[in-house]
């Protein structure tokens, strides 16, 4: 990772952070010569006997042409981005600027180890409680409400595996570079946006919409207990 050494970050607990907030991450393995991306989301575990940057648990569908690569214990690479915006040049409070971006990431590194049995099942039921969690205090969805002819039936699959980090390389970049009063006013001016996280999930869901047009039934209005029931022309 290209790093200037303004916005380096090597705080072991800022690079969990992003991690842990933003676990869907990007990764990164060589596959006959070509880099191979693939997006998934990951479980950190940290702390004594997790090595001292902390490992990583995923898993692959079995036909990811990255599996080979996990069973030869090879490097990996796994990208993840954490908070991030356009920055404009109306956002300052002094002139001229220039648009920028304003981001976080790190780069998490290690070689895997293939997991089966009780470690899968474990990756697994910890990747949805940590998922779940989000959703609280809604009663959280376990692994042993499925079927479990369902559960054998996905983890058939998938291969799961673990990456102890050997490596972290962090950047924040978020105004180090410019003056106290442009940074405040910057964020003044998130402030002031901040619906637009929430426009994050619509989006999602306005492409949900588009992307299965041609299969979903349009649905009847919901009618509102208060009102009156809608009737039908005659």
């Amino acid at each position: 990772m290209y790093v200037p050494d303004l916005y380096r970050a090597e705080e072991l607990a800022l690079h969990h952070e992003v991690i842990e907030t933003h676990p869907f991450g990007m990764l990164a393995a060589v596959v006959d010569g070509r880099v191979h991306g693939t997006h998934i989301p990951f479980v950190l575990d940290k702390g004594p006997g997790h090595g001292p940057y902390g490992t990583l648990r995923g898993h692959l569908s079995r036909a990811n042409p990255v599996v080979p690569v996990l069973h030869a214990g090879e490097e990996l690479l796994v990208a993840f981005v954490g908070p991030h915006s356009y920055i404009r040049p109306d956002d300052y409070a002094s002139e001229p600027h220039f648009p920028t971006w304003n981001y976080a990431a790190v780069h998490a590194y290690g070689r895997p180890r293939v997991m089966e049995g009780a470690e899968e099942l474990r990756q697994l039921e910890d990747l949805i409680a940590h998922e779940e969690a989000r959703f609280l205090p809604k009663e959280p969805w376990t692994l042993d409400r499925a079927p479990s002819e369902l559960v054998e039936s996905f983890r058939s699959g998938i291969v799961a595996f673990e990456l102890p980090l050997d490596r972290l390389d962090g950047i924040v970049k978020f105004g180090q570079n410019k003056k106290p009063e442009d940074v405040r006013a910057q964020i003044s001016s998130f402030r002031a946006r901040a619906a637009e996280a929430a426009a994050s999930a619509s989006a999602v869901a306005d492409r949900m919409e588009s992307h299965n047009a041609g299969r979903l039934t349009p649905q009847p209005p919901i009618q509102d207990p208060t009102q009156p029931p809608i009737r039908k022309a005659q």
